[in-house]
């Protein structure tokens, strides 16, 4: 799992929002722009390969159990995999000097992977009271589960220019400063439960007493790493996790950093051809701000009262399950690359370029699996003031959704993915507040 940031890709043929310089520095804006601190340039974004938003919705309104929905265990498939992202501009603001664009941004970027196999949703669901009656050994390879975090602050200088009266190139360097990163991967895990005769247990009142006698048999490799300045993974006096210390406060735990590149050419007079690679980079997070937790054994355990909580809690992912203790020689520092986005879009426009009809593809290098996606678009751009964009994205929503996105004054929303009756998995939002600076362009690249 990899550091990625999400885009609004509805934004990107709208000339008189400042966001979709986010995709392709080499765009330039109608005018100069200072958007307000922290609110002015939020986005919330959140995809899966399985959950949709109706999955989510029926949990909250049910009040089911995760394991014990069976809607949504029957929709799992062997690997389920989830992106959460959280983007924020404390400070950005770009102006013209003469036929230069600069730009400046100061953020917060948060992301969160996780990536799960339905193994193991089937093995909490026996533990808390499916398929008991069963009895005797059951068997469960709980191993390839990861989940990742990572949180850094991004301080950005950008330009670009006309090169000549068609082609315009443009870039962004980005210092990158670690605020958190956090990973837990379960490479191996296979679990031998023999159970006890339950024949007169009730599975849906089900003690923890009922489980006491059972064979636990295990063999786990996984590791759990944390670099937080000030703080990380806790240990006890034998060296094993006693849960996270975040006493120490926000600081810097490592430094990186990036770099965008895009340009824009005018192939006719009514259409233009765009290109950009973004986030070619990486941070390194320091030694000393690096805890490390692994282990690599074969067990067997006689579950009773002190080791039920251990072997057979509810939890899902209790890092005491596992037996992880200490490993400061693998304590490092170490780098967490960038995950790349490739985009290509054109778009051909009418009426005096006041409406455009756009396509883009753009392809993000993350792991496990590169997420592809095709994006059509409808601007209509009247006034700087005034835009208003429609796109339909077919790949990550599975065409159950659309776009929209609309400038009025200083205020702009707007998400790839509004779905109607639909059970989309892929959702964002976002929403800036915008104020022109400066002189505006004269001419229209």
């Amino acid at each position: 799992m990899n550091i990625h940031a999400q885009y609004l890709r509805t934004s990107y043929f709208m000339e008189g929002t400042s966001y979709r310089l986010q995709m392709n520095p080499g765009l330039q804006p109608t005018r100069g722009y200072f958007n307000f601190p922290v609110i002015g340039s939020l986005n919330v974004a959140a995809s899966s390969n399985v959950l949709g938003t109706n999955d989510i919705i029926d949990i909250l309104d049910s009040k089911e159990d995760l394991f014990t929905n069976d809607k949504l265990y029957n929709r799992l498939k062997p690997d389920n995999r989830l992106n959460v992202n959280f983007n924020t501009d404390i400070l950005s603001f770009g102006w013209y000097k003469g036929k230069g664009f600069w730009s400046v941004n100061v953020g917060l970027r948060t992301d969160i992977g996780a990536s799960l196999t339905k193994s193991m949703f089937e093995y909490m669901r026996n533990i808390d009271g499916f398929n008991i009656e069963e009895g005797g050994v059951h068997s469960y390879e709980l191993g390839n589960q990861r989940v990742n975090i990572n949180a850094y602050a991004e301080v950005g200088l950008g330009y670009s220019r006309p090169i000549t009266d068609r082609l315009t190139i443009g870039g962004r360097v980005k210092a990158l400063l670690g605020v958190a990163h956090a990973e837990m991967e379960v490479e191996r895990f296979d679990v031998d439960l023999e159970m006890p005769d339950m024949a007169n247990v009730d599975p849906e009142n089900l003690r923890p007493e009922d489980w006491y006698g059972s064979q636990y048999a295990y063999n786990v490799k996984a590791n759990v790493t944390t670099s937080f300045s000030g703080g990380g993974l806790g240990f006890n006096e034998n060296q094993q996790i006693d849960g996270f210390d975040f006493d120490g406060g926000i600081g810097i735990a490592g430094l990186g950093f990036g770099v965008d590149l895009g340009a824009s050419y005018k192939l006719l007079d009514n259409l233009t051809l765009s290109a950009a690679i973004l986030d070619l980079g990486f941070i390194n997070w320091k030694k000393s701000e690096t805890t490390v937790a692994s282990v690599e054994k074969s067990a067997q355990e006689t579950i009773d009262e002190n080791n039920y909580n251990q072997f057979l809690s509810s939890d899902f992912l209790n890092l005491e399950r596992f037996n992880l203790t200490q490993d400061e020689e693998a304590a490092a520092s170490y780098k967490t690359r960038l995950s790349s986005t490739v985009l290509v879009a054109g778009e051909y426009t009418f009426f005096n370029n006041k409406l455009g009809v756009g396509a883009m593809y753009s392809a993000r290098f993350v792991e496990p699996k590169t997420l592809n996606e095709l994006t059509l678009n409808l601007a209509y751009r009247p006034k700087n003031w005034f835009n208003i964009a429609a796109s339909y994205s077919p790949v990550q929503a599975n065409g159950k959704s659309f776009g929209v996105a609309l400038k009025l004054g200083p205020l702009f929303v707007g998400t790839d993915y509004m779905y109607l009756g639909g059970n989309s998995n892929s959702v964002n939002g976002f929403i800036g507040i915008s104020f022109p600076l400066g002189k505006k362009k004269t001419e229209s690249i």
